[in-house]
């Protein structure tokens, strides 16, 4: 979009539409090559490194700064010359080079950083470069509303439009030719970046313009050109300017307005610049005013060829206006769903998301049966301490888009990144039967990534990447547990507290995962899965059966079992004799079976503080 605007300030425009600004106008070689409005702190100069090409206004905090040379014209300082409205009558004119002097008149020279107050007109001139900053231009103009009010998009704006243009009188081909452009332009609103250009273009097109813009107005009503398609040599958008008072009535009656120019003597110099003005309102659907449409016609130099847009033509414009609105209106709506797809598909799989889309009551807060998934990244304190700050990011992106992967692919929700963990839930808000088996499909996927991941960062990670994942189900209330300005679909509950608390219990259970009861009950016979313990975890009151999860089922995988379960079998009959027999047996059949080993650690500390009463039920130390 063009740095050049003609813009009131928001104070000018709340307290009178009408209200004019002050017009700077640049000149090189006497020839005129820019124009703006003073409505903030203008500081000019030459392009800086980094700066787009000369002849543009680039608009920051507190004032706006006007690129008028090129980079290499150091004739001009980077800031030479500043001027700031005190009033409609009072100018702040600050010379801000080092060296060169700006010339205000024949008797008044500014010198280096010197000051004045002066009242416009005002001509300065510096180098082969002029700014004159003009009065706001009194303009004496019989704006004509068409009869009808401009209607907000919708499905009748545009068909009411066209039914008042009385077709039937149109010239067949000429009605042909007039859609095809009018659909084309239609259209382009939904998938061209070029819209606003094409938009001109059609008016000039359609209406047999001279010149057509396509003119945006901001929250804080104030105009921006967003193109200009000119038929007139020379004429662009850094030198064009449009009628201010045309627009602010627009803006303040929210309706199409033309000019018809008076008779004026016959000169053909007052003739060529006699114009003839049109804009209709571009609406939201709540009938704010998002831009105009703009278009002029100019005198041809003799008193018969008196310039005028006819209510026909002014209804042409108007019916485009609209047609152009609803495109907007479409494409908003397009982008807030595109948004919202964008931010649920962070979190769920691309269909659940079109779902969701559709249906947004999906997200409300209900009751439902879910699986929940916790995976730790075990030793992440030590890893990042040895890859370092940027490494480390590097790393649990890596880690963590792998592992958010297996979920979507086993159709879960991502719910949260807790630092080094990873927390993902099935079963809403698209209820799912088979939840329990889909979460262990999951963390068996993600087990069977860590190869591939430990193979990438094998050269600065000494040890491998580890993880202790936890899963549990049952009845958690879900919904959007953020807030409007983070959205976080997820549960809350004891379900989820569990699954929490059995991930920690992997690291004393010595298995990469675990799953409750209530988990392996909702399982299907696909899975693999060996009793390891009844526990009982910190800030939940009830003991919990726990069952290790297997991917790759070992040789002997049943006596293996059968062995194991005789050791605890023992332990929880409060047996320490013969569990610790048993134990010391399997540990010389299996002594790669960590949960074993586990075992048999439990067992020696039962034995040696006498605590046969508890030896049933493992009270876990820590989370």
């Amino acid at each position: 979009m063009p740095e050049s605007s003609l813009r009131p300030t928001p104070d000018q425009e709340m307290a009178n539409p009408e209200k004019l600004t002050l017009s700077v106008l640049f000149y090189h070689r006497h020839q005129r090559v820019f124009a703006t409005p003073l409505d903030t702190r203008l500081e000019i100069g030459r392009q800086r490194s980094g700066e787009p090409a000369p002849r543009r206004r680039i608009d920051r905090t507190g004032y706006a700064r006007i690129v008028l040379a090129p980079f290499d014209d150091v004739d001009i300082s980077r800031s030479h010359l500043a001027l700031v409205a005190l009033n409609e009558n009072e100018i702040e004119v600050t010379n801000l080079s080092r060296s060169q002097p700006v010339r205000l008149s024949r008797e008044k020279m500014l010198t280096p950083g010197e000051k004045t107050i002066t009242s416009p007109p005002l001509l300065a001139q510096f180098s082969s470069y002029a700014v004159r900053v003009e009065p706001p231009l009194e303009e004496d103009l019989d704006l004509q509303p068409l009869p009808e009010a401009t209607m907000p998009p919708g499905p009748k704006s545009v068909e009411s439009g066209l039914g008042r243009l009385n077709i039937d009188t149109m010239d067949e081909r000429l009605l042909l030719r007039w859609l095809e452009t009018v659909l084309g332009v239609f259209q382009s609103a939904a998938n061209s970046r070029d819209f606003p250009v094409l938009a001109a273009k059609a008016l000039v097109k359609i209406v047999g313009l001279d010149a057509a813009a396509m003119i945006e107005c901001d929250t804080q009503n104030r105009w921006n050109v967003a193109a200009l398609h000119s038929v007139i040599e020379g004429q662009s958008e850094d030198t064009w300017v449009p009628s201010q008072t045309l627009l602010a009535r627009v803006l303040q009656e929210r309706r199409t307005f033309r000019h018809v120019p008076a008779n004026v003597p016959d000169t053909a110099k007052s003739l060529q610049n006699v114009l003839a003005l049109v804009a209709a309102p571009i609406l939201d659907g709540d009938g704010r005013v998002l831009g105009v449409l703009y278009g002029d016609r100019r005198g041809g130099g003799s008193v018969n060829e008196i310039p005028e847009i006819s209510p026909f033509e002014a209804k042409l414009v108007e019916v485009l206006a609209s047609g152009i609105a609803a495109g907007l209106a479409r494409v908003k709506e397009e982008k807030a769903a595109m948004a919202a797809r964008v931010q649920f598909e962070q979190f769920f799989t691309p269909q659940l998301a079109a779902q969701m889309e559709e249906d947004p009551q999906l997200l409300d807060g209900r009751d439902a049966n879910i699986t929940v998934l916790f995976a730790d990244i075990r030793g992440f304190s030590r890893i990042s301490e040895q890859l370092g700050p940027a490494r480390t990011m590097a790393w649990i992106q890596d880690v963590m888009g792998t592992l958010s992967e297996c979920v979507l692919e086993c159709d879960g929700v991502l719910v949260d990144f807790l630092g080094d963990e990873i927390m993902a839930m099935w079963g809403a808000p698209i209820a799912q039967s088979d939840h329990a088996d889909l979460a262990c499909q999951a963390a068996m996927k993600m087990i069977a990534s860590l190869p591939e991941i430990n193979n990438r960062w094998q050269k600065e990670l000494p040890s491998p990447v580890c993880l202790g994942i936890g899963i549990n189900s049952g009845i958690a209330r879900v919904g959007n547990t953020g807030s409007k300005q983070k959205f976080k679909y997820g549960p809350l509950g004891d379900t989820v507290n569990i699954a929490s608390r059995v991930q920690g219990a992997t690291k004393y259970l010595g298995t990469d995962c675990l799953i409750t009861g209530s988990t392996r009950t909702a399982l299907s016979n696909a899975h693999i899965t060996r009793r390891l313990a009844c526990v009982k975890v910190v800030n939940i009151e009830q003991p919990l059966e726990l069952f290790e999860l297997v991917r790759d089922v070992p040789e002997n995988w049943q006596a293996h079992c059968d062995r194991y379960h005789e050791v605890l079998s023992a332990l929880e009959q409060k047996n320490l004799t013969l569990a610790g027999d048993l134990s010391a047996k399997l540990r010389n059949e299996f002594p790669d079976d960590l949960a074993a080993l586990a075992l048999a650690h439990r067992i020696e500390e039962a034995r040696q503080s006498h605590a046969t009463a508890d030896s049933a039920i493992w009270q876990l130390p820590g989370k």
